[in-house]
């Protein structure tokens, strides 16, 4: 990458300036021996000297192999008022789980409700590659925008559903999918990105990321505005509200997800509550139920650069929590004309240690659970189990800031709802990911 060269002309300028003024000097003979006007005339022509230099220093070449009008830093490519970024990573992973087939184990991120699924299959180890998690993403920075900076940020990946256009017979080809797109102004956020709901600095390190069993890891549009109160700041927010599942919707929404959270990060740790109130309704029944949860999350440091990551939350959670692994109202109450918000849990904890600066490890255990009765169970959920436990540990590998090899080992419970039995899930998932 080029270093950029400031377009400082004022030190440029003045050194020339300084240099010609003997010159002038001994054509004006001595200056200090003349006359005020002399002195006053002699004064003016070094001021317009000054112009002329600044004038065609700035409209020289840069001294590199950049134009001063296109000017690259360490954070992008500057155009006018606006520096452009560009990033993102290849995620090559390969995926061995129990009870499963190679289709579902390629599509990597994984749902609880697909490995609960395969879970109650014969107990029969496949294997799976996969790139699609791999992303790219575009940022922009603009200066001065009404007396604020303004930010953008686009990000794309590949992982679409399993049903999704898309093979892996010859091509393994799939089209990109939007992640995030949004823009930061004044405090505000306009367009889609991870919810309010959650603080991402408390999410545990694994390489199947977003994949715990209680983990709240929600990316949709929004409007959000931040500011700083005593301690740390406060975000609030409406977000697209949506209590459906694939092509079964309870019916569009008619009042926005209202989100907050108020988070404190210092020297002893990141530490978040968080708040949500929603709507849940059904056209068809013409009812509807005002619904809410909460949220508390902490990322604790402890020995050098180990850290204690922990997350717990309570109430209507729905598609917010684990990947959508239960619904959000209870749909055997829905089947008899009801609306009937579905109360869950979900705690996650994980420990990371640093076995060396390049070395490191992290052990996560996460935990789901229907707290309603079911009335109509197992009808009321989306699949048979109405507890979910998860257990990740890994070994990662950092040679470098931009390349991470890492090999993972996961253990899924799934508890089942009409017997005090249980189906178990195991994975093991190797992965480099590349960054640029």
């Amino acid at each position: 990458m080029t270093t950029r060269i400031r377009s400082n002309t004022r030190p440029l300028v003045r050194a020339i300036t300084l240099a010609s003024i003997p010159v002038f000097t001994l054509g004006t003979g001595s200056a200090m021996a003349q006359s005020n006007s002399d002195v006053e005339e002699l004064r003016q022509r070094v001021q317009m000297l000054e112009r002329k230099i600044e004038e065609a220093v700035s409209t020289a070449p840069e001294l590199s192999d950049d134009n001063p009008y296109i000017l690259r830093e360490g954070d992008g490519l500057k155009i006018g008022g606006t520096t452009i970024s560009f990033g993102g990573f290849i995620k090559a992973d390969l995926i061995y789980g129990s009870n499963g087939n190679g289709q579902l184990n390629t599509y990597s991120i994984g749902l609880p409700r697909t490995f609960a699924s395969a879970a109650a299959t014969e107990n029969d180890w496949k294997v799976g590659f996969s790139a699609r998690e791999s992303r790219f993403s575009f940022g922009t920075s603009t200066d001065d925008v009404a007396g604020h900076r303004l930010r953008t940020y686009l990000e794309m990946d590949f992982h679409q559903g399993i049903g999704a256009p898309g093979n892996e017979v010859v091509s393994n080809s799939y089209s990109p999918r939007l992640r995030q797109a949004y823009g930061s102004w004044n405090g505000w956020d306009f367009g889609q990105t991870y919810t309010t709901f959650t603080d991402l600095a408390a999410m545990p390190e694994i390489l199947n990321q977003g994949k715990q069993a209680a983990f709240i890891y929600t990316v949709q549009p929004m409007l959000r505005y931040t500011m700083a109160v005593p301690g740390g700041k406060l975000m609030v927010a409406l977000e697209n509200p949506e209590d459906g599942f694939g092509d079964n919707s309870y019916d569009d929404q008619s009042y926005p997800d209202l989100t907050a959270r108020y988070q404190v990060r210092g020297k002893h740790g990141f530490y978040s509550i968080a708040a949500m109130a929603r709507n849940l309704e059904d056209d068809a029944s013409n009812d509807s139920k005002l619904a809410g949860a909460v949220s508390l999350s902490a990322r604790i440091p402890t020995f050098g650069r180990d850290d204690l990551r922990l997350q717990y939350s309570y109430g209507a959670l729905g598609r917010y929590m684990g990947l959508f692994t239960y619904p959000d109202i209870d749909l055997g109450a829905q089947a008899a004309g009801e609306v009937e918000p579905l109360k869950t849990y979900g705690a996650t904890a994980a420990y990371r240690h640093f076995w060396t600066p390049a070395w490191r490890s992290s052990v996560t255990v996460s935990h789901t659970e229907i707290v309603d009765d079911l009335a109509f169970s197992p009808a009321g959920t989306l699949s048979y189990f109405d507890s979910s436990t998860s257990v990740h540990a890994n070994l990662l590998w950092s040679a470098h800031k931009n390349l991470t090899l890492g090999l993972e080992y996961a253990y899924w419970d799934f508890g089942e709802i009409a017997t005090t039995g249980s189906e178990q899930y195991e994975q093991v998932m190797a992965s480099a990911k590349l960054s640029f």
